[in-house]
């Protein structure tokens, strides 16, 4: 209930009130935690969440050119291999590149597969 509810109840109706829900909450723990909201890192996650979608929906059109995209595959995948030695933080950052720049590279083959045209 909000404050503005609040104000209108007795001292008697509140009493009654925060009983009946301290009863609710010892009888389902994960109800009280539904009613209560999102946690401060379930809203933190999602915000950053819909920053990175916001992100990649707004990339450049240049980006998804194949040649950036070939680029990014090999220095990927090198960083991969070298993540082997240096630390696996470097395989998954060379890994997304690769995965950033494979993308690319495969909706252009797709296409020019679709349309017959080899160059």
């Amino acid at each position: 209930m909000s404050t503005r509810d609040d104000a209108r109840l007795t001292a008697e109706e509140r009493a009654a009130l925060s009983s009946l829900e301290a009863l609710a909450a010892a009888d389902d723990p994960q109800l009280a935690a539904r009613l209560r909201g999102p946690g401060q890192w379930s809203t933190a996650l999602h915000r950053t969440w819909m920053r990175i979608l916001s992100v990649r929906a707004s990339a450049p059109a240049w980006l998804g050119t194949l040649w950036v995209a070939v680029p990014a595959l090999v220095v990927g995948l090198a960083l991969v291999v070298a993540g082997l030695s240096l630390g696996w933080a470097v395989g998954v950052l060379g890994a997304l590149l690769a995965t950033g720049g494979l993308v690319p590279v495969v909706r252009e083959a797709g296409r020019r597969l679709r349309t017959g045209r080899p160059r």
